[in-house]
C-alpha cells in the first residue's frame, strides 16, 4: 500500500470501516513507514483530544443540571 492510499484511508481505518485485509495492509505499511506512522498518531491524538474534551463538557453540563 502506498503512503497516499494509507493517508487517504486513515479516517476509515480509525472508524473500523475497512475490510480486515485492507486494515492489515495499513497496519503493515504504518509499521514500516515512519511518515505514515506520524500521520496516524496525529489523527488519533486529534480525535482523542476532540472527543475527550467534548465528553468532559457534556459531563459537566449534566452534573450542573442534576
Amino acid at each position: 500500500m502506498s503512503c497516499k492510499d494509507t493517508i487517504h484511508l486513515i479516517c476509515w481505518y480509525l472508524e473500523g470501516r475497512l475490510s480486515e485485509s485492507v486494515e492489515g495492509e495499513i497496519k503493515r505499511h504504518v509499521q514500516s513507514c515512519s511518515d505514515c506512522h506520524l500521520v496516524l498518531d496525529a489523527a488519533v491524538n486529534t480525535l482523542d483530544r476532540y472527543f475527550t474534551t467534548e465528553r468532559m463538557v457534556e459531563a459537566e453540563a449534566a452534573s450542573r443540571a442534576a
